[in-house]
C-alpha cells in the first residue's frame, strides 16, 4: 500500500488518466442509453445532428485553447519553482491536487467531445444527448480553469510553498508518532557496532532509499538489521543490511529510486526548506526574509521531531525483529542549519533565525537530546566571526544564542 501511495502521490499523470477514461465511459453511456432518458430529461438538452456536431466541434476547439494556455502557465511556474525555490520543490507543484483535477477535467471534456463528434454521425435518431452533456462539462471546465488560475497564483508565492513543505513534514512525523503509540513500531537505542553475521543484502541499483517495506514482515521468523536509513544514497552493490542467522528471505525490503520521497523521511522536507532558505540568501535572489521564514518552519518541524528520542525503528511480529536505522538529530541539525552559516555568516538576522529555530526545537525536546543541542550551539558559536559584527549586532546574536541555550522543562 505504501508503494501504491507513493506512486499516486508522485504521479502527475494518474489522475488525468482516470478523467480521460471517465470521458470514454461517459461517451459509451451516452451513446448506448441516451434514448432511454428522453422522458426524464428536458427537451432542450437534446439537439438535432447538425446542431450537435456544431456544439461538439466548438467544445473541442475551446477546450484545446484552454489546455494550451494551462500547459504554458504550468511551464512558467515550473521554471519559477526551479530557479527561485529549489529543483526539489518542482514535484510539489506537479502533484498539486487542484492542478491535476483541473487538467483531468479538461482531458475528460476533450475526450468526450471528440469521441462523440466521431460517433454522432452513427446516431439512429434525429436528436442526440451528447451535446447537452458536453455543454455542462464545458461550464464545469471553465469553473475549474478559474480555480486553476487561483491555484497557480497562490502556489507561486513563497509563503504557500513553505507552508506546504511544513505540513508535509508534520504529516510524516505524526504518522511515525502514531505508529509508536499504537506499538506497531518501537524506538530502540542506536547500534554503533554491527556484527554482520548472516546473509548480506545489497542494493540492486543505484539511487536513494525511498521506502522500507515493513509490511512484508508478516509471519516471517528471520531477523533483519539495516545499516542504511530511509533517505540515504546507495550505489549498486552497497550493503543495505543483513539477515541474521543462516536463513535468508528472498524479498526486497527497500525501494530504491532516482529521487527521494518524504513518505518515511521527514528530513527530506526539512532539506527542501533549507534549500529554499539558501536560495533566498543567495546574491542572485537576495530575499533574506524568505530565508528567515523557511528557517522558522524548520524549527517548528524540529520541535515535533524532537519529542521523540534518538533511536532506530524496530518492527516486530513476535517471531522476528526487523531493525531499521533512523537519521540522528545531530545529522539532521547539521545538514539543515550549517549551510546557513556558510552563506549567511554576515547576515545577523538570518543567523538569529537559526538560533531561534534551535530554541523552538527545544520547547518539547526529549531530555536525551539536550547534549545534541548544546553541541550544535557550540558549533555555531565557534564558527561565527564575532569580530565582524558591530557591538549592537553582537548583542542581538548573543541574546538569541542565550535563548537557544535555555533548558526548557
Amino acid at each position: 500500500m505504501r508503494r501504491i501511495r507513493l506512486l499516486l502521490q508522485e504521479s502527475a499523470w494518474f489522475v488525468p488518466f482516470l478523467y480521460g477514461a471517465a470521458g470514454i465511459v461517459l461517451t459509451l453511456i451516452t451513446q448506448v442509453f441516451g434514448s432511454y432518458f428522453r422522458e426524464l430529461l428536458p427537451e432542450f438538452i437534446y439537439l438535432d445532428l447538425d446542431s450537435a456536431a456544431s456544439v461538439l466541434s466548438s467544445t473541442f476547439t475551446s477546450l484545446m485553447t484552454m489546455m494550451t494556455f494551462s500547459f504554458s502557465t504550468i511551464l512558467v511556474v515550473l521554471t519559477t519553482y526551479s530557479s527561485q525555490f529549489s529543483p526539489r520543490t518542482v514535484n510539489n507543484f506537479l502533484t498539486n491536487a487542484a492542478a491535476k483535477h483541473t487538467l483531468g477535467l479538461f482531458i475528460m471534456t476533450t475526450v468526450y467531445g471528440i469521441s462523440n463528434l466521431f460517433l454522432v454521425r452513427t446516431a439512429d435518431e434525429g436528436v442526440v444527448l451528447s451535446s447537452g452533456i458536453s455543454v455542462m462539462l464545458v461550464i464545469g471546465s471553465i469553473w475549474a480553469f478559474v480555480k486553476f488560475i487561483q491555484t497557480i497564483s497562490e502556489s507561486i508565492q513563497a509563503e504557500r510553498l513553505l507552508s506546504t513543505l511544513h505540513k508535509e513534514a508534520l504529516s510524516v512525523i505524526s504518522n511515525q508518532k502514531e505508529a509508536i503509540e499504537e506499538e506497531r513500531v518501537k524506538l530502540v537505542l542506536k547500534r554503533s557496532v554491527h556484527s554482520f553475521e548472516g546473509t548480506a543484502v545489497r542494493a540492486p541499483r543505484t539511487g536513494y532509499v525511498r521506502l522500507f517495506m515493513s509490511e512484508k514482515q508478516e509471519e516471517h521468523d528471520v531477523d533483519f538489521e539495516s545499516v542504511v536509513a530511509v533517505g540515504d544514497f546507495v550505489a549498486k552493490g552497497d550493503l543495505l543490511g543483513y539477515w541474521k542467522g543462516d536463513e535468508a528471505l528472498d524479498i526486497e525490503l527497500f525501494q530504491i529510486g532516482e529521487v527521494r520521497s518524504s513518505i518515511q523521511d521527514p528530513s527530506f522536507a526539512i532539506e527542501k526548506l533549507s534549500e529554499v532558505a539558501l536560495r533566498g540568501i543567495s546574491p542572485g535572489i537576495n530575499d533574506p526574509n524568505t530565508a528567515i521564514h523557511a528557517i522558522h518552519y524548520i524549527g517548528d518541524i524540529l520541535r515535533e521531531l524532537c519529542e521523540l528520542p534518538d533511536g532506530d525503528f524496530l518492527h516486530s511480529n513476535g517471531k522476528s525483529d526487523w531493525h531499521v536505522k533512523r537519521k540522528s538529530l545531530d545529522t539532521i541539525l547539521f545538514e539543515s542549519l550549517s549551510p546557513m552559516k556558510t552563506y549567511a555568516s554576515s547576515d545577523v538576522f538570518v543567523m538569529g533565525a537559526v538560533f531561534e529555530a534551535i530554541r523552538m526545537a527545544r520547547i518539547k525536546a526529549h531530555s536525551s537530546l539536550h547534549s545534541t543541542f548544546e553541541d550544535i550551539i557550540s558549533y555555531f558559536d565557534d564558527m561565527i566571526e564575532w569580530e565582524k559584527f558591530h557591538e549592537k549586532e553582537q548583542q542581538y546574536l548573543k541574546n538569541k544564542m542565550s535563548d537557544a541555550k535555555k533548558m526548557v522543562t
